[in-house]
């Protein structure tokens, strides 16, 4: 499915052959999430936030160094580093000539940032790729000002976002003039907006992506960066939460209902991103589920009603339960499960893992990748179903986006300015 994702993505390239970049416009995009702010340092708990506020706090702010598709750290606000033995430091050289959006020039002392050697350099380099290590001051409003491409022009709260160009940005001035962010939109209210022209990139549930395709509308999606997931209370027992995982259908949910879109899978981060998700199971038992479940009360279950594929599956899921003899219902105050998306935002396992922490129960956030999954995955407190990627409609006017795992807006262009 991913490769069927780059053919549109590279298909969409082709209807920009032969036009030079635009300068001008104002793209409109409208997203279900709400952010509450853009501060890098402030990190969102609930999923649907953590990801687009990643997503748009990576076109204000930057960091020294960042991470290319594959995970590699790459030269960023930092142009190279060095190993200083003597100090027993990590010596970084700042890029010249970049300046904050309110025009303060960045000046490091000397050029260049110290940090010590007391932690392997891969470590290192990892952690400073991060959005909440971004290059940061305050200005004289006492508002954060980055070095990204655009800047922060207007924020109303749980409703929009507007960014502006940075005119001065060291990469060069980004071809939009503008962005405008609308949040809180549900996926009807944005299908109905992009068909009437007033949205340019709207997102769209996974089991339309057919049906759209097929009117002649185009889709971009980007690699399998969503985890669908059960995440249980503090409440439930083991016994119930086993119970629940091996009644789990992942087959027929990800076949039938997804349209065979994403993979199903028993890890939370995606085979790309960890290199072992085959390695946990997915198989399912309704004769030791039916024992487990015997003598269980009911769970209560919790989903996002407004969210159309999470309606389906969880329907899905709570007949799979009903077959080993649980019951799932909306019960307040039983112990419970909610379904759940997680998303993939930096390809970084560690750092994917510890967000995905945030929304669900407690475990050990050190070790490496592996170890930190197990220790979510332990007890079955959290039961991954299957991985999807991320989809949304586009405008044909918009020209060079690409729904990559983090988005490069900077690159976006529009043929003309509207008016």
């Amino acid at each position: 499915m991913q490769r069927t994702a780059l053919l549109w993505i590279a298909a969409a390239s082709l209807l920009a052959a032969g036009q030079r970049p635009h300068y001008g416009g104002t793209l409109r995009i409208e997203i279900r999430a709400v952010v509450r702010n853009l501060d890098p340092t402030d990190i969102a708990v609930e999923p649907t936030e953590a990801a687009a506020k990643e997503q748009l706090t990576g076109q204000v702010y930057e960091t020294l160094v960042r991470l290319d598709d594959r995970g590699e750290p790459q030269p960023w606000l930092a142009t190279s580093w060095i190993h200083d033995t003597a100090r027993k430091k990590w010596v970084f050289t700042a890029r010249p000539k970049v300046q904050f959006q309110n025009g303060v020039v960045w000046a490091p002392p000397g050029g260049v940032i110290s940090i010590g050697d007391d932690r392997p350099i891969e470590q290192i380099l990892r952690d400073l790729a991060r959005p909440k290590n971004a290059v940061v001051i305050r200005g004289s409003d006492g508002a954060l000002v980055g070095t990204g491409p655009f800047k922060l022009s207007q924020f109303e709260p749980n409703a929009s976002i507007v960014l502006a160009a940075h005119e001065n940005y060291w990469g060069g001035r980004p071809f939009l003039d503008a962005i405008e962010i609308r949040m809180g939109r549900p996926l009807r209210e944005q299908a109905l907006d992009f068909e009437m022209g007033r949205a340019d990139i709207t997102e769209i549930p996974i089991t339309e992506v057919r049906r759209a395709r097929q009117r002649g509308s185009i889709v971009l999606q980007s690699p399998l960066v969503e985890t669908l997931a059960l995440s249980f209370d503090n409440a439930s027992t083991p016994v119930q939460r086993e119970a629940v995982a091996l009644s789990l259908d992942r087959s027929a949910i990800q076949s039938v209902l997804l349209q065979k879109w994403g993979e199903a899978s028993g890890a939370l981060a995606p085979q790309w991103l960890s290199g072992y998700a085959f390695v946990f199971p997915t198989d399912r038992d309704v004769v030791k589920a039916k024992q487990l479940a015997t003598g269980s009360a009911p769970l209560s279950f919790t989903y996002d009603r407004q969210d159309p594929v999470l309606q389906s599956v969880a329907e899905r899921i709570a007949l799979n339960a009903a077959e080993a003899g649980l019951t799932l219902r909306n019960t307040p105050g039983s112990p419970g499960l909610r379904l759940i998306r997680l998303r993939v935002t930096q390809p970084d396992l560690e750092w994917t893992l510890d967000q995905f922490a945030l929304a669900l129960p407690p475990a050990q956030r050190t070790g490496s990748g592996w170890e930190r999954e197990q220790a979510l995955l332990e007890g079955f407190r959290v039961i991954p179903l299957v991985h999807l990627p991320a989809s949304y409609l586009a405008s044909p006017r918009v020209r060079q986006w690409n729904p990559a795992v983090r988005w490069t807006l900077a690159e976006v262009w529009l043929p003309e300015a509207r008016p």
